[in-house]
């Protein structure tokens, strides 16, 4: 069985044998858990990345995720492409934690998934801050005095998070190979249409302004709506969960059974 699961940004606590417990199905090794963006566990290579990957290996089903914005993407990078189910992959532990690559096809159980990662981050409102800038300190002083979030390059900020155009390319080109026909998307953010529906009509988390700002990678996949033939769309990003319309469910903290959703 497959399940599509939200952001959880290294906080692993809902695949605890207690939380699971509570689940109204058993996970078990022949199963796949999709965490639809920010899975968080390549943020650092420290005692807590160990731990987690050590930790996760030991569940019984196998963890896939797709990255989001909040990812240290150079770390995620660093890991050698593999072939994967018919699509590029990073193992972050072989066959047990894996990385679904932008722009790729995977067959799982005799489904056509296509994986598209990435988001703009719209949780800086104080920008972006380099220790290169000779004033780091002071304008992080200054934020930090006005309650400001921020984001540091190469810390908690990456150019990556949004596609590069040969990504975007490569998305196109594997498309077009299958007839722009598969059963599933999973992504991290999502079309531009679909961001004003949920602004309008179910967003919580943030401004209705940010929640419909347009980027290279919701344009993408608005080109994406007008050619591509899917039965269900699921992304995070937006902290919640809720179903926008049949074709599109926007996860968080559920765990969904893909027959059910």
């Amino acid at each position: 069985m497959i399940y599509i699961t939200g952001d959880t940004h290294g906080n692993f606590g809902r695949f605890t044998k207690r939380q699971r417990s509570a689940l109204p199905m058993k996970l078990t090794e022949r199963d796949y858990v999709i965490i639809c963006g920010d899975c968080g566990i390549c943020w650092a290579d420290d005692t807590e990345f160990q731990y987690n990957c050590d930790w996760l290996s030991r569940l019984p089903f196998t963890l896939l995720f797709v990255d989001g914005n909040h990812e240290n993407h150079t770390m995620l990078t660093d890991y050698p492409v593999e072939l994967w189910k018919g699509g590029k992959v990073h193992h972050i532990v072989k066959d047990k934690i894996i990385h679904l690559m932008r722009g790729q096809v995977f067959t799982l159980e005799e489904k056509k998934f296509f994986t598209f990662g990435g988001a703009s981050s719209h949780d800086m409102e104080g920008g972006i801050l380099d220790r290169e800038d000779s004033l780091f300190l002071e304008k992080k002083k200054q934020l930090k005095k006005r309650k400001l979030f921020y984001r540091v390059i190469g810390e908690t900020w990456w150019k990556e998070e949004l596609p590069s155009q040969a990504e975007l390319e490569e998305g196109r080109r594997n498309l077009e190979q299958i007839g722009y026909q598969v059963d599933y998307v999973i992504s991290h953010c999502t079309s531009n249409r679909v961001q004003k529906l949920l602004a309008q009509n179910h967003i919580k988390w943030n401004s209705p302004a940010k929640v419909t700002q347009t980027d290279i990678l919701t344009d993408y996949f608005e080109e994406l709506e007008d050619k591509l033939r899917y039965k269900q769309w699921f992304c995070g990003h937006y902290h919640q969960d809720i179903a926008i319309d049949e074709k599109h469910r926007v996860v968080y903290s559920a765990i969904l059974p893909l027959k059910d959703s």
